[in-house]
């Protein structure tokens, strides 16, 4: 299969060996002229996965609604009503509990611990070189 991956930064090229290794033909496309210069370039080579939080969290619904008059919020919706943006909005809504928030933190430091571990492999293997 031919597989284009979208930002050469530490994601795009980990995700680009692997599927390489499992036998595929992948292209990395980057809009800078070089490898990591995005996101990877700022966040000084932390992998985090104990950092991983979703959104829908306990006083999220109430902070979203302050945030909507805020030019520069850190979550910006814009409202149209549409069947699917409700959809979304109320399930969201109700993963705002303690519950569902710490189920789904649990997912995700999984999924990011997974990363990590897939990360570690690959450079355990020089796959930076090639």
């Amino acid at each position: 299969m031919r597989v284009v991956i979208l930002g050469s930064g530490v994601v795009g090229v980990t995700s680009a060996w692997y599927l390489s290794q499992a036998g595929h033909d992948v292209t990395v496309i980057d809009r800078e002229s070089g490898p990591a210069q995005g996101t990877s370039a700022a966040n000084a080579g932390q992998i985090s996965p104990g950092y991983a939080a979703p959104w829908a969290a306990p006083g999220v619904p109430l902070k979203a609604i302050k945030w909507m008059f805020q030019r520069h919020a850190p979550l910006a919706v814009r409202l149209d009503g549409t069947p699917f943006q409700l959809k979304w909005m109320w399930q969201m809504l109700r993963n705002c509990d303690t519950r569902h928030y710490m189920e789904n933190k649990g997912r995700m430091v999984r999924l990011a611990e997974y990363s990590r571990d897939c990360l570690k492999n690959a450079a355990r293997r020089d796959w930076y070189q090639i």
